[in-house]
């Protein structure tokens, strides 16, 4: 920090110096002011190297979130499967229990009726054709119960040995889903860490006017990739059902439910304002597409975290940053309603939320004219 304000020293009394300093004293001053330039780049490219760093430890922990939610849905079915199997099973065994008091029963009435009950039959003085139909129902009787305690037996070894099976995959679930429990953590730590480093660099600058620039550079940043959607990206229709985009001003929703803590084209830093506005959310809230469109950018940008960009046509955009997650992929369609995103605070943000933008044809547009909190989206289907 003291070389960082060699600057502010020595510029006031550059000129002054010149004038009386000696070729020597000169050369020193030269010295100190490339070495203070050299320090301060040192910075900015260790600087840069974090933001590497929580780019990669923001996308992981993205598709970590993104693989736990899978898992719990997975695990969610698995004891569903579990519970049935089991239920069946009960009524089986409560089948089989009735069969087995009515086979102790039919087993208590042929051992009254003494052991030898077919000579009985035949010497009981009925009709020889009489003796033979009793004869033939009391063999299918018999193959019948048979059959149907053996099939009984049957199916109850079979459903054992799916809910055994059920069970151990429920299990490796639960516990793949507790390793990347885990693994999120120690990336959450990871993260925090490279946020306080990114921080203390970004300090250590210690220039209003580089913390400017730096939100220039990233603003400028997004520019070039909207620019770049909007030359390459022909094919999105200015009609996808419905209304167009252009025709539903105050008819929109808002894309989470969390109230805006930062205005549109309020002030950002110096002269720089605000495009969009953020969104108070919790992390892990389910971000959603307020219009039917195309996604044509989920990836991870300076500034913005884990970042969406949803094309609706007719040259409107929506953007969907600072993201814990990101649960769609370029090229998806999606309709209002569907899930784009987890809110969070990537990007090297301290606080949860959405940062959310409109745009068309590249210009930044005021949110509220578009979006209305008496406009609803219907409710999330639950896993």
């Amino acid at each position: 920090m003291k070389r960082l304000l060699l600057p502010l020293l020595l510029l006031p009394l550059l000129a002054p110096a010149a004038e009386r300093a000696t070729p020597a004293q000169l050369e020193k001053l030269k010295r100190q002011i490339s070495e203070l330039s050299q320090a301060q780049s040192q910075d900015l490219r260790e600087r840069d190297k974090v933001q590497a760093e929580l780019r990669d430890t923001e996308l992981r922990i993205g598709r970590l979130t993104r693989q736990q939610r899978e898992l719990n849905g997975k695990a969610e079915a698995a004891r569903a499967r579990l519970d049935t199997l089991r239920a069946r099973q009960a009524e089986l065994a409560r089948d089989k229990q009735t069969q087995l008091e009515w086979l102790a029963k039919t087993v208590r009435a042929s051992y009254e009726a003494g052991r030898e009950e077919r000579i009985k039959l035949l010497l009981n003085q009925q009709q020889p054709d009489q003796i033979a139909r009793l004869l033939r129902y009391q063999e299918y009787y018999q193959k019948a119960r048979s059959q149907q305690l053996h099939k009984l037996d049957g199916e109850l070894t079979d459903l054992k040995a799916i809910a055994v099976k059920v069970d151990q995959a429920r299990s490796e679930l639960l516990d793949r889903r507790t390793a990347v429990q885990k693994h999120a953590r120690e990336l959450q730590a990871a993260q925090n860490q490279r946020q306080t480093m990114l921080a203390s660099l970004n300090q250590s600058l210690d220039s209003r006017g580089s913390k400017l620039d730096q939100l220039k550079s990233n603003q400028q940043h997004l520019e070039k990739l909207l620019e770049d959607m909007q030359s390459s990206l022909r094919d999105i229709p200015a009609n996808l059902g419905g209304k167009p985009f252009g025709k539903l001003a105050g008819k929109l929703p808002w894309p989470l439910e969390g109230r805006v803590t930062t205005g549109y084209h309020s002030r950002r830093e110096g002269a720089l304002r605000w495009e969009g506005v953020i969104l108070r959310a919790d992390s892990g809230t389910p971000v959603r597409a307020i219009h039917s469109g195309r996604v044509v950018f989920a990836d991870w940008l300076r500034g913005y975290g884990l970042l969406t960009i949803v094309d609706h046509g007719d040259g409107y955009l929506t953007l969907y940053g600072y993201n814990q997650s990101l649960m769609r992929s370029v090229g998806e369609w999606v309709s209002a309603g569907d899930v784009l995103a987890l809110a969070g605070n990537s990007g090297g943000n301290q606080t949860s939320g959405l940062y959310f933008e409109i745009r068309h044809r590249g210009k930044a547009s005021n949110p509220t004219h578009w979006c209305s909190r008496r406009v609803t989206l219907p409710p999330l289907a639950k896993n």
